[in-house]
Parts: structure tokens; sequence; C-alpha cells
């Protein structure tokens, strides 16, 4: 079994309805090599515990990287203005992700009838760590990673999309990281508008499709069914 990875992250994210827009989607393959995921399909499904505290994050990652994740929301979020048509929620989120040398059997049994698969295919530009550094005199050193992705979702039978900006590294790097990408990503040959009311983190997405999720009557109490 692999080691612990920790990660201190800066993220900014919006969500749609039904697809990608084509125009998203072509933008972010227009800025270069995209990955579908180091080492992953371009398609994987995610299994997420009902998130009932929207600080708080477990999932078990689909694809050929198995693995626990825990992701906790350091304080509340920032409204942040990235350009005209581009305004978003900030949110530092610390992860830790717990590699397993197994395929847990929940894809196919929950017996529980709560854990929520998360179908995604992902289109992700990462960032050269030297494009960052010769982005901001301040980044000069960095070894902060930073990248954008849009990604169609579908869980619940609900699809939709989201476009999210993360910078991961050091906490003193964080916030002028984003500031620089976003410069770069958000200019005026950006294709959307993503406004504020779009604007949560997955969590909370998930929290607003999951409301009324509950055990399955087999595992409760007889005197609670």
């Amino acid at each position: 079994m692999g080691e612990t990875v920790e990660t201190n992250s800066l993220e900014v994210r919006w969500f749609g309805t039904g697809p990608p827009p084509t125009d998203l989607s072509t933008w972010i393959s227009e800025l270069g090599p995209v990955d579908t995921e180091p080492n992953d399909a371009a398609r994987r499904v995610d299994l997420y515990f009902p998130p009932f505290d929207p600080t708080f994050n477990l999932k078990l990652r689909g694809g050929d990287a198995d693995a626990v994740e825990v992701k906790y929301r350091l304080g509340s979020g920032t409204r942040h203005t990235f350009a005209p048509d581009v305004t978003g929620t900030v949110e530092q989120w610390y992860k830790w992700s717990f590699p397993l040398d197994y395929t847990p059997n929940l894809w196919s049994t929950d017996r529980t009838g709560l854990w929520l698969p998360v179908e995604k295919t992902r289109l992700l530009y990462p960032f050269e760590q030297s494009v960052l550094r010769s982005l901001d005199s301040r980044l000069s050193d960095t070894d902060a990673t930073a990248h954008v992705e849009v990604t169609e979702v579908t869980a619940l039978s609900t699809t939709g999309w989201t476009c999210g900006v993360e910078a991961a590294g050091e906490p003193a790097d964080l916030e002028d990281v984003l500031d620089a990408v976003g410069d770069v990503l958000f200019d005026e040959s950006f294709p959307v508008e993503l406004g504020g009311d779009q604007s949560l983190g997955y969590v909370e997405w998930l929290r607003r499709l999951s409301e009324e999720i509950s055990p399955n009557v087999g595992v409760r109490l007889p005197s609670k069914r």
C-alpha cells in the first residue's frame, strides 16, 4: 500500500445543467495538451458518502487509482471577481488520500444505499511549473501546481457540468497562483459567463442533490423502519 498523500488547495468551481457547453469544451482543448487525468481513463465513477456537512467530503475514488479521499474545508469561502463575466466563491480545502491495495465492492454491493455514484468525464489542463513561475515575479520559486478542468458529471440521473480551477501547494503561494492563473484563463477570449450563483463546491452540489437520501430499510432496526 502506498503512502498517504496530503494536499492543501485553493479552489473555485462553477456548475451548470446538462452537458458542458460546446464553446467551453473547445476552449479548454485549445489551451494545450489536455489530460483525462494521469493514468486514468477519460470516464470514471467515484462513490461519495452523502455530504450532510458542507465542510466535509468523503469519497472512494474510482478509475485505476483506488483510494479513500477525505477533504475538509478550511474556513468559509470568499467571493472573488476574476473578470466582468466571471465571479466565483474561492474555497480552501485540505485533502488526505489513502491508497488502497484492493477495490472495494461498494460499486456493486451497497447494503446501506447511502453511497452516491458520480460519473465523471473530465478534460483537465495542467499548468507546467515553468509556466506558473513565469506568470508573476512572486511565483519565481514556487513549487505549487495548478490546473483547470471542464467535467461532465452525472449523479442520481441528473447530468450537469462543472468548470473548476485549483491551485495546490504551500499556503503562502496559493492566492497568488490562483490570481495569476485566473488572469490567464479568464481573459476576453473566455467563451461563457460564470456567475456567482453558479459557484459552489462538489460537496454543496451533491448535498443539494442528495437531501432525500436515507439508509435502506433492511439495515435499520425493526422499530425504526
